[in-house]
């Protein structure tokens, strides 16, 4: 199931906002590879994997900081999940790079299904909680 941005899922932050509708197309990008067959080779996968671990990395970091600039009371459950996402990818990457899938389209197609599904829930569910907390003035 394809996401996209719609701003419907604006917390109300610009740099947070921009962070995850390119968190977002990243994990489209991701998807749109793994539908075509030609496009799922071992490099394409690796390379579209650590675009998205280094943004992640970059995005939670950033929000992270914000949220504890703002002493926003969500900052700990937010860090556990960015965390958890962390430690999944990194994991996923490792497996990936020692050659432990078989069906390479398959482990490609479950990973897609994954980030769809942890950034919407997390984005949803979690970030969420944020919008109106963390207005681009109050943690400046």
């Amino acid at each position: 199931m394809s996401i996209a941005w719609d701003d419907a899922l604006k917390v109300g932050n610009i740099e947070i906002d921009a962070d995850h509708k390119e968190l977002i197309g990243l994990v489209g990008d991701f998807e749109t590879m793994v539908k075509s067959p030609k496009s799922v080779t071992p490099r394409s996968i690796q390379i579209t994997l650590e675009r998205l671990q280094l943004y992640a990395h970059d995005h939670f970091a950033r929000e992270e900081y914000i949220q504890a600039i703002a002493k926003y009371p969500g900052l700990a459950e937010n860090k556990r999940q960015h965390d958890a996402l962390r430690k999944t990818l990194a994991d996923y990457i490792a497996k990936f790079e020692a050659g432990q899938f078989g069906d390479l389209g398959k482990a490609a197609d479950e990973m897609a299904a994954f980030l769809n599904h942890w950034l919407m829930s997390h984005i949803v569910d979690v970030d969420m909680k944020m919008r109106g907390a963390l207005s681009d003035e109050g943690w400046r």
